[in-house]
């Protein structure tokens, strides 16, 4: 395939893949019926991991982290609609959602203190910790 096919190709897949619902895609955009939007709020860590086109390097990933990293970015995702909905149910759903998955995201990552996202981690459970207060609920960790 020649150089100019390539680029026209990619430059109109790339905009499909973005807008296509999750559903159309593997990974974890289908597993978490991820919008683009709420993808478009990760951090660029959790690229790869929901399979964004281009989002290849280590940038991209989690590394030396343990072994449950699979776990926080669709936590992630979780957190972004438990923080953003307007139905309450569904806001306290999501948010005992991301609070296991940050729990086990937590446990896996205690054995590596020079994990490079711990900071992120803490960050997010504070938040997390603080919502689900709100809400008269009982946080899996943390203070």
């Amino acid at each position: 395939m020649s150089t100019s096919v390539q680029r026209f190709a990619f430059a109109t897949l790339l905009p499909i893949c973005i807008l296509a619902p999750g559903q159309a895609l593997a990974g974890y955009r289908e597993e978490t019926h991820a919008t683009s939007i709420e993808i478009a709020q990760l951090p660029q860590f959790c690229l790869a991991q929901f399979e964004v086109p281009g989002a290849e390097g280590d940038e991209f990933k989690i590394t030396n982290c343990g072994w449950s990293m699979n776990h926080y970015c669709p936590g992630l995702i979780y957190f972004i609609r438990g923080r953003t909905s307007t139905n309450k149910a569904a806001a306290v759903s999501n948010l005992q959602h991301a609070d296991v998955d940050v729990a086990y995201t937590e446990h896996g990552m205690a054995d590596y203190p020079n994990c490079p996202i711990r900071k992120h981690v803490q960050d997010t459970r504070e938040e997390l910790n603080r919502l689900l207060r709100l809400r008269g609920l009982k946080p899996m960790a943390g203070k």
